[in-house]
């Protein structure tokens, strides 16, 4: 029976890859080029790491499993979503109910972690080390040194400013950290390895993501994450010659030469609501000044502790963009930095929202056309590229309450959803400007680097062909899978197995859909597993 490593790399783009795999500076990566399959893995829509992940896992686009965000889409308010909001199977159930064992580590959005055939730990969006993020339970003890590991966790929203600072201080430090971070998930990943029995294992490194939002003009430090990712893998086909590898991120990089505050745009408009004037808020004053000591703020306050802390946790998750809304008269709202999409204020749906469902599709038409209108001041051109309904690429059945209208950026451009003046000081000063500018080049609270639609994929090993480059999408990862391990393929499953990287193709069979009558492991026998169920 063929057994699958999947290897996410968060991010990873073949724009900087193809030059370093040239020269020789990521050889694994270059050794499966030459001796497999890869080229361009084409993301979701939008191409953000929540709904991406989940469908490289399920095999469904984001209207069929529901995330299109790290934040529920259903609310105004920044509640972060979990693995229960998945409303479609993942490989790992999949194969649970197909009797095969699984080992899952720090693929985003997992926590709280499944009752699944094998082992799960949890990454991106789980709450804090506090959490029970392990199944099963028992598995968290062992996360120490002279055991399986120490295992590094981040928190999506929490950890932003820290990292933010340090690449601004110190990037040499961040890479050195998200370096640190790589080399706990990968010894974690292969100890599990070796310790348990398994038929697939999926790990995600996610520090590639990071040093490219915030250093993307930095690519020697860039490319140390890259090569350690690439150390890794090597690492791990050593130790299982045997297993198909498959690698894979969730989306691209490039780098965009201005930013779309969106909030600020619909300001303007008449879209938004205040409860205060944004240009002179205690909000936007707080950002400012904060900006302006974040050096003295970085070398003397321990803000990554503070940030993390429950009463630091509440306050960044309560505050940002949302917080100077006025909600009672506010008609649409851009959702969040990674959603592209915008939200229409409903009030059979949203208490208190001014939108009367008659007046739903005419105001929905005009913020699209005031979307294809708005156009960068000084060079005239075009911000929006693409406009999409969401009933129009999720379809009409599409669960979880989806953003009302979803954009794609052309490439020079990136979004933001702060409201408040991108200028700081210059801005407040200036009291003849009676609107917020809508464009900017990336300030402090800018990404760098930003996502594009296309990731990486390379798949190498028995049965697989040599020196083949083929283009796919992420929703096909999941079906060539069950292809390759000849398990049936669910027909909710968007996505189709790519045969092309077969030398002898396999025998695709599927099923109208697995039930869950297959029982998993109970309590009892979940607290036995080391000795009847995982140990070789």
């Amino acid at each position: 029976m063929t057994k699958i490593v999947v290897i996410g790399v968060d991010g990873a783009t073949l724009n900087l890859m193809d030059k370093w795999m040239d020269h020789g500076k990521l050889p694994i990566f270059d050794k499966i080029r030459k001796n497999g399959v890869y080229g361009n893995l084409r993301s979701t829509t939008p191409y953000y790491s929540a709904p991406a992940w989940v469908s490289i896992v399920t095999g469904c686009n984001p209207g069929k499993h529901g995330i299109y965000d790290f934040f529920c889409t259903d609310s105004f308010s920044k509640k972060i979503i979990n693995s229960r909001y998945r409303k479609t199977k993942a490989i790992w159930n999949i194969l649970t109910l197909n009797g095969k064992k699984s080992i899952v580590v720090n693929v985003p959005g997992t926590y709280p972690p499944e009752k699944i055939n094998g082992i799960m730990i949890t990454g991106l969006l789980t709450p804090s080390p506090d959490s029970d993020f392990t199944y099963p339970k028992i598995i968290k003890k062992d996360l120490i040194e002279g055991k399986l590991g120490k295992y590094e966790l981040e928190q999506v929203a929490i950890d932003d400013i820290p990292k933010n600072l340090t690449a601004r201080y110190a990037p040499k430090k961040l890479a050195e950290q998200i370096n640190e971070i790589t080399t706990s998930h990968a010894k974690v990943t292969m100890n599990l390895m070796n310790k348990y029995d398994w038929d697939f294992t999926m790990v995600v490194f996610r520090g590639t993501d990071d040093i490219q939002h915030l250093l993307w003009d930095n690519k020697s430090l860039i490319l140390s994450c890259y090569q350690k990712a690439d150390y890794y893998i090597g690492e791990m086909m050593k130790k299982h010659p045997n297993a198909v590898f498959i690698v894979v991120s969730d989306h691209g990089f490039g780098k965009p030469e201005k930013y779309f505050y969106v909030n600020n745009a619909l300001y303007n408009a008449g879209y938004i609501k205040t409860i205060s004037n944004p240009r002179y808020n205690l909000n936007t004053f707080f950002i400012t000044i904060f900006d302006k000591m974040s050096k003295f703020i970085f070398h003397v306050i321990p803000l990554k502790s503070i940030v993390r802390s429950k009463m630091g946790r509440k306050f960044i998750l309560s505050t940002g963009s949302s917080s100077n809304i006025d909600f009672n008269n506010t008609k649409a709202y851009y959702h969040s930095v990674c959603s592209r999409g915008i939200r229409i204020n409903l009030g059979n749906k949203y208490n208190d929202g001014p939108v009367e469902q008659k007046d739903y599709e005419g105001l929905r038409n005009e913020i699209i056309n005031f979307l294809k209108e708005i156009k960068d001041p000084e060079s005239n051109k075009p911000i929006v590229k693409n406009i999409y309904k969401w009933e129009d690429i999720y379809g009409k059945n599409a669960v979880n309450d989806p953003l009302d209208i979803i954009f794609d950026l052309y490439e020079e451009f990136g979004a933001q959803e702060l409201l408040h003046p991108p200028e700081g000081l210059k801005n407040l000063l200036n009291t003849r400007n009676k609107t917020l500018s809508y464009i900017s080049k990336p300030g402090f609270y800018d990404w760098k680097g930003d996502h594009l639609p296309n990731g990486i994929f390379f798949m190498h090993g028995d049965n697989i062909k040599s020196n083949l480059k083929i283009n796919t999408s992420i929703i096909d990862i999941v079906p060539t899978i069950l292809a390759s391990m000849e398990i049936p393929i669910p027909k909710n499953i968007d996505g189709n197995v790519i045969k092309d990287v077969f030398i002898k193709k396999p025998e695709i069979k599927n099923i109208e859909d697995y039930t869950d009558k297959k029982s998993v492991l109970t309590d009892s026998e979940l607290n036995k597993i080391k000795k009847l169920r995982f140990l070789k």
